[in-house]
């Protein structure tokens, strides 16, 4: 393909595209001339109609911040151009979700030309000053050394293939046209939509270079799915862009065979399209699709590749609930009690829970076993002095509900009883000396366990009220009261 050179009126020009069958959607970019090496990002602002769904964005070369953005008829976009330092065109594509299935997403095609910044080398007589122009633009002067030799920092849009070298010594001046080396072909953009492909509808590839292309133009080979053209009707007009490519008859259509047995876009026809749209269906039992887009004409491609997602199928009569099976998971719950007069104390609990198959998983059985402690010490009167601890280790059997949920945060309610035995200290002063007692006391509580699920992991949080009564001829305490707990639930 022989490209004709850009006119610099249109490389100067404001930078504006739309988007076809979308009169409304404009894009602008700033910096409005954008020089290669100079690492700058460029913002683009899209502007959309009211309405309008997220945005999605790809480009040939370079990389965009955010490939996606949703919110307000302005969208900003932050793209950094590539590294390279030869003059190309970097093609963008805009697009919003596809309205149906069957039907191919409204894209903007942007073309943003990339000026290339190199060096230029000069012979020429020694100490001449030298002023090297390209498109209209003079860089230098550059003194020439001793040996007549000048290097010009120079810029190139892309499409120029000349540069105008001035020298001046004295009263002598030489006036000549270099060619410049011309650079490698600016690449396809290339992108699957959407990201993950639905097994059955699939999705498109859209495809865009410099010009308008067809669909001879291109070879595209897939792995894991079948291609197929749009209908006619997909087919799009050439946009307005910063970059007039050539005319539709400028371009020479490659045909031939396609080498392999993999599938391939058929042409649509001999219109060139200013984005090429193809059909990609996954096919079956594929979990990833790989597609490479080559033009006929040259020797690198552009790789593109997408997740496939297979999506449940919707049914009129309500399916067996596949929740037959029997959980377990594992909690650990730390802190302390609040009761009347000495009975406040550390407290906190491990257990198992094991999630039942009824009311869709939301019912648990628990079993924790616990520990409770509560101390007691000072002056009784002017001649004793008591010091007076209990232990107790709860074993409840408890209930697990739960009552809310949104995303990976629940709520549950919790409520048991089982049995506590308990260990009773004193130590007084006095003749009475030492006491020891235990006893099984019944404890019955009510709990709601706030969740938050990371993985396997489940942050926990609980207030617990209990009901505990302890009375014998050497002790009358509360075992039970507000309980608050910290915790962590394991899921195996």
């Amino acid at each position: 393909m022989t490209l004709r050179a850009l006119p610099l009126l249109m490389v100067l020009a404001m930078p504006v595209a739309g988007m076809a069958g979308a009169p409304d959607v404009t894009v602008t970019w700033s910096p409005e001339r954008i020089v290669l090496g100079t690492d700058a990002p460029v913002t683009l602002k899209v502007q959309v109609p009211a309405g309008t769904g997220p945005l999605h964005a790809a480009a040939s070369t370079g990389t965009f911040a955010s490939n996606r953005v949703e919110g307000g008829a302005v969208r900003l976009f932050d793209w950094r151009p590539p590294s390279v330092r030869y003059p190309q065109v970097a093609v963008l594509l805009f697009w919003t979700d596809a309205p149906a299935a069957d039907a191919p997403p409204p894209v903007t095609v942007v073309r943003l030309p990339l000026v290339g910044l190199t060096e230029l080398d000069v012979a020429t007589a020694a100490g001449a000053h030298v002023e090297v122009e390209v498109a209209n633009r003079r860089f230098g002067p550059v003194r020439a050394n001793g040996r007549g030799q000048a290097r010009v920092p120079i810029e190139v849009p892309p499409g120029v293939r000349q540069a105008r070298v001035l020298a001046t010594r004295g009263t002598l001046r030489t006036d000549a046209t270099v060619p410049l080396d011309p650079p490698p072909d600016s690449p396809l953009a290339a992108v699957l939509t959407p990201p993950a492909l639905p097994s059955v509808e699939g999705g498109w590839l859209l495809m865009a270079d410099e010009a308008p292309l067809r669909a001879s133009d291109v070879d595209v080979v897939a792995e894991g799915a079948v291609v197929a053209p749009a209908p006619e009707d997909t087919r799009t007009t050439s946009l307005p862009s910063a970059v007039v490519a050539p005319a539709a008859e400028d371009l020479r259509a490659t045909t031939g065979p396609p080498a392999g047995d993999v599938p391939r876009a058929a042409d649509v026809g001999a219109e060139a399209q200013d984005v090429l749209r193809v059909r990609v269906i996954p096919a079956s039992g594929a979990q990833r699709v790989k597609v490479r887009v080559r033009r006929m004409d040259r020797a690198h491609a552009a790789p593109t590749e997408a997740d496939v997602t297979v999506l449940s199928t919707s049914v009129t009569a309500r399916a067996p609930e596949a929740v037959d099976t029997w959980r377990s998971s594992y909690f650990l719950l730390a802190g302390g009690v609040f009761a009347s007069g000495a009975n406040s104390g550390p407290s906190g609990g491990v257990g198992v829970s094991v999630l039942t198959p009824w009311w869709r998983h939301r019912v648990a059985a628990e079993l924790e076993i616990g520990a409770r402690t509560a101390t007691d010490g000072g002056p009784v009167d002017a001649r004793e002095t008591v010091h007076s601890q209990v232990v107790a280790l709860p074993l409840l059997l408890s209930v697990r509900v739960e009552l809310f949920r949104r995303g990976a945060f629940s709520l549950h309610g919790r409520a048991g009883a089982g049995p506590v035995p308990f260990f009773h200290h004193a130590l007084s002063s006095d003749f009475q000396g030492e006491v020891k007692e235990s006893r099984v006391v019944g404890m019955g509580f009510v709990a709601l366990q706030a969740a938050h699920r990371f993985d396997r992991w489940s942050a926990l949080a609980e207030a617990r009220g209990a009901w505990a009564p302890v009375h014998t001829p050497w002790l009358d305490s509360q075992l039970g009261g507000l309980a608050m707990y910290l915790g962590m639930r394991f899921e195996p």
